[in-house]
């Protein structure tokens, strides 16, 4: 099947629709030619917000609109942790793309059963209620953090991508092939970094950064998105796919570049890191590295060569860009992220 059609008439889940790039992805399927689009979500409030979003984004006699009509759009209110209503939300799916989670690793930290019941179990429900209803593919939104974790966020997310790949090993008779992408920052997120050190230069307060040489691989939204797809496009089972364009900096680069572009003389407050938190991130395991190969715009590393003990690449064999302070300003102009006042 073409690149482009590969997606024709598929009924699709998200879980965690409701997230930043869970909410993108909807809309980014609304532009295509699938059939159902079921956004899953245990945020009310959220789903409230998506389906208003998408009632703006219609105009009378538009090609969206005609797309919309075809398109049957579900906003389904649950919990990944109820296993009654993964399976109930999976029947008659093609396609389940498994956003849902705890993604904050201070909140991690000091909630670790509830971030198990979520990552872990929660995964758990839907592998189960994937095969169950004879889902086509799955595929899993994992994590940088969950190569050699320190976190609570990092080890349950861990797990849950052993569950996902593991599922491939253990087949039952049914057709499921299981795969994961690894993201890294989502640029502009809830909660990230970005939005958290403008809202401090506006309340002139000092911008918190917890180490001055701590790192992070970053994502834009439309990348994260474009990943997703391009996985579900490729992906046969048995692969953790990772965005070959990703690239890194320093928090505190960040910082300092945008006290400079607002034009702001505060200081910067070293407070020291918390709890799992890592200095440097890695995208995949030393073990990981004799797997790698890469396809199209994607690395993938294929467990399917597992058992072939044929080194396919080296250990640090991704070329990483490292941005700039300019660098990093050009990026968040172009996502948008600096449209703001400090008034």
């Amino acid at each position: 099947m073409e690149r482009k059609n590969f997606l024709k008439n598929k009924n699709i889940l998200i879980t965690g629709a409701t997230g930043s790039v869970g909410s993108a992805l909807v809309k980014k399927l609304l532009k295509s030619n699938c059939k159902v689009i079921r956004a899953f979500s245990n945020d009310e409030n959220g789903l409230f917000d998506l389906s208003n979003v998408m009632n703006k984004k219609i105009k009378p006699s538009s090609s969206f609109t005609r797309k919309m009509q075809k398109i049957r759009l579900r906003l389904l209110h649950g919990d990944v942790r109820e296993y009654k209503r993964c399976l109930t939300a999976t029947k008659n799916i093609d396609i389940v793309i498994h956003a849902a989670a705890m993604k904050h690793v201070a909140i991690c930290e000091f909630n670790p059963t509830e971030a198990n019941k979520t990552n872990v179990y929660g995964t758990q429900n839907m592998i189960r209620a994937s095969k169950k209803n004879k889902v086509k593919k799955f595929l899993y939104i994992s994590t940088d953090k969950v190569v050699d974790p320190k976190s609570t966020l990092g080890q349950t997310k861990l797990l849950a991508e052993k569950m996902v790949m593991r599922s491939n090993f253990l087949s039952d008779g049914k057709k499921t092939t299981f795969s994961s992408v690894r993201f890294g920052n989502i640029l502009g997120s809830r909660g990230s970094v970005v939005p958290k050190f403008i809202n401090q230069i506006k309340m002139g307060i000092p911008i918190t950064v917890t180490d001055k040489k701590m790192t992070r691989f970053v994502m834009t939204t439309n990348n994260s998105v474009d990943l997703i797809i391009d996985a579900l496009a490729e992906m046969n089972g048995k692969e953790i796919f990772i965005l070959n364009s990703m690239g890194y900096f320093k928090i505190y680069d960040l910082a300092v570049a945008l006290l400079k572009y607002f034009n702001v003389k505060k200081k910067i407050k070293i407070t020291g890191k918390i709890k799992g938190e890592k200095i440097i991130e890695k995208l995949y395991t030393d073990k990981e590295s004799t797997i790698l190969k890469r396809t199209n715009n994607l690395y993938v590393i294929d467990y399917s060569l597992s058992n072939k003990k044929k080194r396919i690449t080296k250990k640090n064999n991704i070329p990483i860009k490292v941005f700039t302070k300019k660098e990093i300003i050009s990026l968040l102009k172009k996502e948008n992220l600096l449209s703001t006042t400090l008034s």
